[in-house]
């Protein structure tokens, strides 16, 4: 097992990052890990903030999850499960050897492409693909939610090409999150990653997600689907930017 983490020292600069986080997954129904992890990787060690974000994920995912919950369908969500099943326990052998620069610069390459094709792309092609496929779009996020907290994008554009209504793919992501999320914080658990100093840290934020993500989720009626996600992912691609300048800058400075 792992060694459990040192601690947190609460701030209120990382109550603020857990509210915005908060509000942000209300309004869309994922997103607390990338908002995140582009700011709390500044504030703490991977091993703290990966836990924290799980943490957090899960319990905005409850708060959130009631407007949608008569549109979830076990047999739509089950072929995600069963992928993350194998992609989870991948990911989190992963997490106890990543350094803090690397998991900068990681997070940063993937907000940035991630956002870049969403903000280009205005209406996605829809494709039929079967079980098989959602296993290995489960598995993928299953391996990045163990490894780094943040397995929301490969499920969140797949279903987004899926010939799915808005609900429905909120429904679907939104199920599938709360339950991958518990197998990432079970393997922490077991780990010792996640230990008592650690859970009264987040004990002292879980109020402010709360009431943020029920914020958000009500605030988000009011704009369309397509405006909201256009500032979500201007913000969250200068986020990446600023994630990955620092190991950018040391590469050149190596020529």
């Amino acid at each position: 097992m792992g060694t459990a983490t040192q601690g947190v020292a609460m701030s209120p600069e990382i109550l603020l990052v857990g509210a915005l986080s908060g509000f942000v997954q209300g309004l869309s129904g994922f997103a607390f890990g990338l908002v995140a992890t582009s700011f709390w990787a500044w504030m703490m060690a991977p091993q703290e903030v990966v836990p924290l974000v799980v943490m957090g994920s899960l319990l905005g995912q409850f708060v959130s999850i009631a407007s949608v919950r008569h549109h979830i369908k076990v047999r739509r969500v089950s072929p995600f499960v069963a992928g993350s099943l194998f992609g989870v326990p991948l990911g989190a052998a992963v997490l106890h050897d990543l350094d803090a620069s690397t998991f900068r610069a990681f997070v940063g390459l993937g907000l940035i492409a991630f956002c870049a094709l969403m903000l280009r792309t205005k209406v996605f092609p829809k494709i039929q693909a079967g079980r098989p496929m959602d296993a290995a779009v489960g598995f993928t996020s299953g391996a990045l939610a163990g490894a780094c907290g943040i397995g929301g994008p490969p499920m969140t554009l797949w279903c987004s090409m899926r010939n799915w209504d808005t609900v429905t793919q909120r429904a679907t992501f939104q199920s599938f999150f709360i339950i991958m999320q518990l197998q990432v914080l079970s393997i922490y658990i077991w780990q010792g990653l996640v230990d008592l100093t650690l859970i009264s840290t987040f004990a002292a934020m879980a109020p402010v997600i709360m009431g943020s993500s029920w914020l958000g989720s009500r605030v988000g009626r009011r704009y369309s689907d397509y405006q909201f996600q256009r500032m979500i992912f201007l913000l969250l691609l200068a986020s990446g930017v600023a994630l990955l300048a620092p190991s950018a800058s040391r590469f050149v400075s190596t020529f």
